[in-house]
């Protein structure tokens, strides 16, 4: 994954986030956190300087969809036949 900048000037940051392809990432101004989704099977929350927060055991099928609630405090997280609704915390 990457953060690029928008200023001139400031580093650009990367990481590498999953095993395999991230399909979905989604930032929440409010809070500043970072949720993704994988072909690995996994959600993963990050800050907004790449330090990974929490990540979910493996589901059956490959993460989809996530995204987070305007105010900051949920997510919602999707795969073929699951929607999880997950607190900042993961």
């Amino acid at each position: 994954m990457y953060i690029k900048p928008t200023q001139a000037g400031l580093k650009q940051i990367h990481w590498k986030a999953h095993d395999g392809v991230v399909l979905k990432v989604d930032w929440n101004a409010s809070n500043n956190l970072i949720v993704s989704g994988g072909e690995d099977c996994r959600y993963k929350l990050w800050d907004s300087y790449g330090r990974l927060m929490f990540t979910s055991n493996p589901y059956d099928y490959v993460i989809t969809a996530v995204a987070w609630a305007p105010n900051g405090e949920y997510f919602a997280v999707g795969a073929y036949e699951m929607v999880k609704l997950c607190d900042k915390t993961g």
